[in-house]
Order: C-alpha cells, then structure tokens, then sequence
C-alpha cells in the first residue's frame, strides 16, 4: 500500500505535466497540433499495453545499475514510428529525473486523466448474433447521439467512444449496452424478465 501511495505522489505532477503539455496544444488553433495531442494518448495505450505483457521491462528500467542511455535505447525500441517527439521527450526526461521506473502508474494516470478530458466512453454490446457492418455502424451513430455533448471550451467536443461488441446467446434478441457502470437492456430478454416481475405484482395485488 506504502509502495502504491508513493508511486501515486510521483505519477500525479508528471502525469499532469504531460496532460498540460498536451492540453495546450489541443486548445491551439492548428489541426496538425490537435492531432499530436491524440496521438499521446494512442503512444501511451501502446506503451502500457507493452508493459502489462512484458513486466520484467518496468524492473530494467528501474534497476539502478543499468545505465541511463541503455535504458533510452530500450524505449526506443519499445516505440512505434508513428510515436510522437512530444511523447518521446517526456520519456527521456522520466530517465532523466530518475523516474522511470514508475511509467507503468505514470501512463496509467495520463491516461485516466486523458480520458476524463476527452469524455472517452468505453460501450459494451451484447447481442444474440454478431452484428453486420452496417448494423455496428448505425448503432455507433445512435450511441454518439445517446451520450450527447460531454465537453465545452472554445470548442464543441462531443464523446469519443470505444464500443466493443460481444454475443450472448441467452439475451435472446435485441441489446444489452453498458456504458461504464450503467447498463441499458433493450433485449428481448430483459423485455420478458420485466413483463414476468409486472405478472408477479399484479398476482400479488
């Protein structure tokens, strides 16, 4: 708990920082500038991808005996060519100030922050049968219209989403969507469960 207390003191200003530096250039005027600002956050989805599938990377970049140039040759390899300067900058400096060993809580914070300011909305599906292409694309459209607007400054910014879609079986037809910690039951099962808990009433009455 200790160790997650002060990895949490150390990720929240660099995190932070990273988020500003990003923050400023979405708020500028250029379109190239409000795409690097996206393109952070795809860097630092990939690189906490890497290092939730290879752990032993966090303990080498926290070893203090290896150097800090091995360690930046490292993450240069760890890191895509679509990967912005912006984002490798900051990663040289974590080397730098000898904070590196905490990118994986560092990252993680970024990206809870990230997603907060961009209102990213991560939507589950389930139907009875996969979907076709077309079906996924008009409820994408209808799901963007559901969450509405999430986010005004100078700009209107309307919700990002992430939609995974899922088959299950026992739904029978229709939908079951999730939306962080909310779920909405369009399915024909759920339409049944309710009509049975109204049966029950009304025999009870």
């Amino acid at each position: 708990m200790a160790n997650t207390m002060f990895g949490s003191k150390i990720a929240n200003p660099y995190s932070e920082a990273l988020l500003q530096l990003g923050l400023n250039l979405y708020l500028k005027e250029e379109n190239a500038d409000t795409q690097v600002f996206f393109q952070i956050i795809f860097d630092m989805e990939n690189l906490l991808t890497i290092l939730k599938l290879t752990p032993v990377l966090e303990k080498y970049l926290a070893n203090p005996l290896i150097l800090d140039k091995d360690k930046k040759n490292v993450l240069e390899k760890c890191l895509s060519k679509k990967t912005s300067s912006t984002t490798k900058n900051f990663l040289m400096l974590l080397v730098d100030k000898k904070r590196i060993g905490f990118l994986q809580i560092i990252t993680q914070t970024f990206l809870n922050k990230a997603y907060d300011f961009v209102c990213l909305k991560f939507v589950e599906v389930y139907s009875a049968s996969t979907l076709s292409k077309e079906q996924k694309t008009q409820l994408i459209e209808k799901l963007k219209i559901l969450l509405g607007p999430e986010f005004t400054t100078s700009k209107v910014y309307y919700s990002k989403i992430n939609v995974t879609f899922r088959v299950d079986k026992e739904i029978l037809g229709g939908f079951i969507i999730k939306v962080d910690s909310k779920i909405i039951d369009l399915s024909l099962r759920g339409e049944l469960e309710s009509l049975a808990k109204q049966m029950e009433v009304n025999l009870l009455n």
